[in-house]
């Protein structure tokens, strides 16, 4: 039975070295890399069964240190859990297929014809028109709220800062002690 193993890590590079680390330990198959948002974190999957996977993975802790973030062994997943990491780094993209296929050859006409030149129809260019709307959509455009906690687009603060930045902080404070 398939075991996966996770572990996260801070940086490429780190990665590599454990993944490398993990492949030469123990007899385990390196199923993907991947990069996971926010804090240039890599997650490194691995797969085999569940001592050789524990194993890989108590190894690849000791060998990254202070850049080790957290780890899983899943001994018995469930179906469709290995589907869910399919982001691997190292994958090539795959050539999309031609959209237009080489047209076939011109017919070969005989040269003892004589070849009539005609003029070519007289084609008649349009001018593409200015649409002045556009430009009134943009500048009528209302100002995104920057604020999670008012949704106030006057307001400062910006997700993630503290809340006592929020103009409405009061407001709200008092919402949610009166009840």
């Amino acid at each position: 039975m398939e075991t996966l193993g996770y572990i996260e890590v801070t940086g490429l590079s780190t990665a590599l070295v454990v993944a490398d680390k993990m492949l030469k330990t123990a007899a385990v198959e390196l199923s993907a890399l991947e990069n996971t948002k926010g804090g240039g974190w890599i997650t490194v999957v691995i797969k085999g069964d569940v001592a050789a996977v524990s194993v890989a993975i108590e190894i690849g802790k000791e060998a990254v240190g202070d850049a080790f973030v957290s780890s899983a062994v899943l001994a018995n997943p469930a179906p469709g859990i290995d589907g869910l990491s399919q982001g691997d780094l190292f994958t090539t993209p795959q050539p999309d297929p031609d959209p237009d296929p080489t047209p076939a050859a011109a017919p070969v006409t005989d040269a003892a014809e004589p070849s009539v030149t005609s003029t070519a129809p007289q084609v008649e260019v349009i001018q593409p028109k200015t649409v002045a709307h556009q430009a009134d959509d943009a500048a009528v455009k209302k100002p995104q709220a920057t604020c999670n906690l008012c949704g106030d687009p006057a307001c400062p603060r910006k997700l993630g800062e503290p809340r006592k930045k929020c103009i409405h902080y009061r407001e709200l404070f008092n919402q949610d002690h009166k009840k």
